[in-house]
């Protein structure tokens, strides 16, 4: 049962639960409180169904391009679908400008029954039912302190829908503290903006509505704040590198097992790697074949990146370094071989690769002892910023630090940007530095 000050029921299931189960109503067989759901609110709102239907559709088209963007729109469209049937008691083709400029609104001031106070999955699995049900701890809106990280693990439970563990909510999702209750980051709004946007355009080829409404309230939203401030790049400082490479070299002195994590953060650093792409996917898994020789005798890493693309990142003589290491610790030949299936992580216990929890765990412990170390040093402030990065920091060093020596176009291709100015915009900070130089000569 649904908590008294939350009326309503989560939809859909994690990905990989979600791509498993059929079309239409047969969705919900395994999921008795959602369809209890449904049923009581047909009896009033008699389109509830359509809408249930179509945003499936919506998401199961999605749910072929990648886990994030599946996730990312089934937050903001099952988020969007309660609201509509149980505050304005309506089904999506029945609102109005009104009724959705009064969603963004909502968006802003949720019930605080609406929010919960940290990230849970949305169903649990019954093993003696073999149903999930709702979790009545699940919130579609989530409060947490600013220090704790996105990437804390929540419990498994259960084979079958261990893949739940990407069932959280990422930091776009969530709502920040202020003094006076709370808000929604600027990046959630623009997020919500454009996702149900994308789901209305859809809506519209579905021919359930007429158009799309959401471009003209977003242009008058009084939420969307333009940023044109200067960026600064979350990476490593040098100091912080330093300790945490030399940290992990010293446990692993003590402690073999640290060979692992020393490879995972060289790679993350040094090819450029998001965290996805040297993690266990259902459509790839990392192996020691994708670590190859040209004719030529260079090496590459081929990397599965966003928008399902495969790319070649060029392996540098010292990341080589790494790679005969780890190798030599899992009793492998020091080069990998043409056709080598052995996954490029390997787990301590069980077969297959790392999944990018497990990944982000060992690097968090990583950050966590070189924060110790450093406290103890006396790099105080140096420490504490540590304690805030994330896997992602990784790639940003290595490519903040090699962009100075390295032609622009060569960056672009390793980082798997498909415009330069991508890689020009985000990473190189010369006309910044010119700004701030220029500027310090002028006259009051």
């Amino acid at each position: 049962m649904s908590a008294p000050d939350f009326p309503a029921f989560p939809l859909f299931d994690a990905h990989r639960e979600f791509v498993k189960l059929p079309l239409g109503l047969a969705m919900l067989d395994d999921y008795p409180d959602s369809r209890q759901f449904l049923a009581r609110l047909k009896e009033t709102i008699p389109g509830v169904n359509e809408d249930f239907i179509s945003a499936q559709r919506f998401l199961k088209s999605y749910s072929r391009k990648s886990e994030k963007t599946f996730t990312s729109f089934r937050n903001e469209v099952e988020r969007y679908l309660l609201w509509a049937w149980t505050v304005e008691g309506k089904a999506v083709s029945q609102l109005r400008r009104s009724h959705i400029e009064n969603y963004f609104d909502f968006l802003h001031a949720p019930p605080t029954g609406w929010i919960g106070s940290g990230s849970v999955r949305r169903f649990e699995f019954i093993g003696g039912q073999g149903l999930f049900r709702s979790n009545p701890l699940w919130r579609p809106f989530v409060i947490r302190e600013a220090a704790r990280s996105t990437n804390d693990p929540k419990p498994d439970s259960k084979d079958a829908v261990a893949s739940a563990k990407n069932d959280k909510k990422d930091k776009k999702d969530i709502l920040q503290p202020e003094k006076k209750g709370y808000r929604l980051s600027n990046s959630a709004t623009a997020l919500a903006y454009s996702a149900i946007s994308v789901f209305y355009d859809h809506l519209v080829q579905e021919d359930i509505v007429l158009g799309n409404p959401i471009p003209g309230i977003r242009k008058a939203s009084p939420y969307l704040i333009k940023d044109a401030q200067v960026k600064q790049i979350k990476r490593l400082s040098e100091l912080q590198w330093e300790y945490v490479l030399e940290t992990l070299k010293e446990k692993a002195e003590e402690q073999p097992s640290y060979e692992r994590t020393i490879f995972i953060i060289a790679c993350l650093k040094s090819l450029y790697l998001r965290i996805s792409e040297l993690s266990d996917r259902p459509k790839w898994t990392p192996m020691w074949e994708h670590v190859w020789k040209d004719h030529d005798g260079n090496w590459w890493f081929k990397a599965f990146g966003k928008g399902l693309k495969i790319r070649d990142v060029s392996v540098s003589s010292a990341m080589w370094e790494y790679i005969r290491r780890y190798r030599e610790h899992r009793g492998l030949t020091a080069s990998p071989s043409p056709g080598d299936k052995e996954p490029l992580l390997q787990k301590m216990r069980g077969g297959g690769g790392l999944t990018s929890r497990q990944i982000a765990r060992l690097v968090r412990e990583a950050f966590e002892l070189a924060y110790h170390r450093m406290m103890k040093d006396g790099f105080e402030n140096d420490a504490k910023e540590l304690r805030k990065a994330t896997t992602h920091w990784l790639r940003h060093t290595g490519a903040s630090q090699d962009i100075a020596n390295r032609p622009l176009k060569h960056m672009a291709d390793d980082l798997g940007h498909a415009s330069m100015g991508t890689t020009d915009r985000v990473y190189i900070q010369s006309d910044m530095k010119e700004r701030a130089a220029t500027g310090r000569s002028r006259k009051v």
